[in-house]
């Protein structure tokens, strides 16, 4: 693992910012997380056009998402591999002495943990996730891609708790996302969403919109609806979506096993086509 703070690559150990920092006091900042795979980012461009909405939602300046390119090849040439995760922070800056509004003239901080990850397992199939339901008691906008991530983590730890891996959070009756992931479910052939507007605002995931492109490709009719937590007991497949994860199938849902085969065929076909994106993409990289 190493560490990218404001230009300068440092170890776990040595890498240091001040306690007024913005975003260690109040979660001032917002965030990405890449997966590379052989030097390859991950839907790169949709990263950094989420980063650049984040950032300019917010109103945090002086930061221009197009650096995150360099820095990200920066990482992953002192880090010696190519298959990692970036996680990229800008936050407001510092601010002494600190007060809930900021000043004019903050400089963001950059920060870039690049951690060594596995390599692309074409026969390793789909990631399997256990759930659990919570209610869905964070903050209104999800639609921003910030550090306030309490409850998100209060979530994971009930599930864990439950031995589960990850909460589904429902509002008024309707799935939204879970703690780190989209979700998507299956009825026949048909495959179903969130949607991104609605009364609670959910992330716009970038491998969401990857998922929903490869739906179609290969002929998968899909429609962005609000889901009932009986429809989510009831689909033929459910599973979740994330940068990290890429594809997980769920198994199981507060205790109880999906009642079809699981990963399903769609799940598997969308993860598969998924990949060969991926290798396509690396064949790609490696002949410029």
């Amino acid at each position: 693992m190493l560490v990218w703070i404001n230009g300068q690559i440092s170890p776990p150990a040595d890498a240091k910012i001040s306690i007024f920092d913005r975003g260690f006091l109040y979660g001032d900042a917002v965030y990405e997380l890449i997966r590379f795979f052989q030097g390859y980012g991950v839907e790169m461009d949709r990263h950094r056009s989420r980063f650049e909405r984040s950032l300019r939602k917010i109103g945090i300046k002086g930061f221009n998402p197009d650096d995150m390119d360099e820095i990200c090849r920066a990482l992953l040439e002192e880090l010696g591999t190519g298959d990692a995760t970036i996680y990229l922070q800008v936050t407001r800056g510092v601010q002494i002495p600190r007060a809930h509004a900021p000043t004019e003239d903050l400089k963001p901080n950059v920060i870039a943990i690049a951690t060594e990850a596995s390599p692309l397992d074409r026969d390793a199939g789909p990631s399997t996730v256990r759930t659990i339901i919570l209610p869905d008691e964070r903050r209104v906008r999800c639609d921003v891609k910030a550090t306030n991530l309490l409850v998100n983590v209060m979530g994971t730890i009930d599930a864990a708790r439950a031995g589960a891996d990850e909460p589904i959070y429902v509002h008024e009756g309707m799935i939204t996302e879970t703690a780190s992931a989209n979700l998507f479910i299956v009825e026949g052939d048909h495959v179903f969403t969130p949607p991104l507007g609605g009364p609670r605002s959910i992330l716009p995931g970038v491998m969401r919109a990857q998922t929903l492109e490869i739906a179609s490709e290969l002929g998968f009719p899909w429609i962005e609806e609000r889901i009932s937590q009986e429809r989510l007991s009831a689909a033929s497949e459910a599973f979740i979506t994330s940068s990290k994860r890429l594809v997980s199938a769920i198994t199981e849902i507060d205790g109880h096993s999906m009642d079809s085969e699981v990963p399903g065929p769609v799940t598997l076909a969308i993860h598969e086509k998924m990949l060969a994106r991926i290798e396509g993409a690396i064949a790609e990289l490696s002949t410029h």
